[in-house]
């Protein structure tokens, strides 16, 4: 099969949904106007310019979308490659694997590559819940199949694994205070593509403190130990990446930045989702032929700071390998442009710190995982 590199990658800024505030408590709601193709294109926009490609060069778009709103949601990637001004005969395939989304377009870009379907493909993902019904968005967080919700769920986990409430609010201040060094840094800029309105994430606490996370209510009842400041943030936002073959690499200007080794997805029974990623990160290394010791970072979506540790638990996961520089809980869970944002963010910093293998994994409501593994190439 072909080998499948990573040219370059770009994201919006993750803005709080219109329902929510800010980390400053202003009103949500930056990116309201931008549907998710508007996100998407942007993203796949500074994806280009990053790799100094022509729009006419790509031979095709895989893409994702989490959540459908409004009537011409069924169009998705087809909307996002015309918007970034790609040719018309690139065919556009739209992919969606709820909170996996993401990881799973890139999935299925790699394979397009692999079996020499195309040579250039745009993929990522991007979603705008603003735009959603809270009647039909929130229902969401209810698992059907188990009548329970989410939360409630990784409740049962956490106290299983015992996992301590105390452990899950450290972790999520640990997640403010390491996205909030790394945005003064100029370490989430390298991430962003700024757009009109929105030029950084504002989910992401000013001056993280303890009380913060002592003081927010549990999902469930007055023992619970999930609250929602341990919980993702609510965002809008889309990420983008472009893969190449080898062959497609003799058109691109660029050196790539990363190499893709492959991925799996994973099932487990449907309550024990945030376990989910732990076989689909055993199967992925598997499949890449590597072990943890090998992988010098990890980033793990922060669906739940108790999932996380979950992972952390099961895994033998070194601390300091893993969300360097923050998650989801300091910087927001946009859904299907998560993926996107966990490769970029891996092959960012993987150069930064001249390290080798990267992998990036997500559970999935209805008790999924998904994980990919990637590899940093050049100097």
């Amino acid at each position: 099969m072909n080998q499948v590199y990573i040219v370059s990658g770009a994201r919006t800024p993750f803005a709080a949904w219109s329902h929510g505030k800010t980390s400053s408590g202003a009103p949500g709601g930056a990116l309201k106007d931008f549907d998710q193709f508007d996100l998407g294109a942007l993203a796949l926009r500074g994806a280009m310019e990053r790799a100094a490609i022509a729009p006419a060069q790509i031979d095709r778009v895989v893409f994702s979308n989490s959540y459908h709103p409004g009537a011409h949601a069924c169009y998705g990637a087809r909307y996002v490659g015309l918007r970034a001004g790609l040719p018309e005969s690139a065919p556009a395939v739209t992919v969606s694997l709820a909170c996996g989304s993401g990881l799973y377009a890139l999935l299925s870009a790699a394979q397009e590559i692999q079996l020499g379907q195309a040579n250039i493909v745009a993929t990522g993902g991007s979603d705008n819940i603003s735009m959603l019904r809270r009647d039909v968005f929130v229902p969401s967080f209810t698992d059907a199949a188990i009548k329970k919700p989410i939360g409630q769920a990784t409740e049962e986990l956490a106290h299983e694994y015992g996992i301590s409430r105390q452990q899950q609010d450290a972790w999520a201040l640990r997640s403010h205070v390491k996205a909030r060094e790394a945005q003064s840094a100029g370490r989430l800029a390298d991430e962003i593509k700024p757009v009109p309105l929105a030029a950084t994430d504002d989910w992401i606490l000013t001056d993280p403190a303890p009380a913060h996370f002592e003081n927010s209510s549990p999902f469930s009842g007055n023992q619970g130990t999930v609250t929602k400041a341990n919980t993702h943030g609510l965002v809008d936002g889309g990420s983008a990446l472009i893969f190449s073959s080898e062959l497609g690499l003799a058109s691109c200007p660029q050196k790539p930045w990363g190499r893709f080794l492959g991925g799996a997805i994973s099932a487990v029974a449907p309550g024990r989702m945030g376990y989910a990623s732990v076989p689909a990160v055993k199967q992925a290394l598997a499949n890449a032929r590597l072990t943890i010791n090998q992988i010098d970072l990890f980033e793990i979506n922060e669906t739940f700071a108790a999932q996380v540790l979950i992972d952390v638990q099961e895994l033998k996961i070194p601390e300091d390998r893993i969300n360097v520089n923050g998650g989801a809980i300091a910087m927001g869970h946009p859904f299907a442009a998560t993926g996107g944002r966990l490769v970029l963010g891996l092959l960012l910093e993987l150069k930064r710190r001249r390290g080798r293998y990267g992998l990036a994994s997500i559970c999935i409501g209805g008790g999924q995982g998904i994980a990919v593994v990637v590899e940093r190439v050049g100097a």
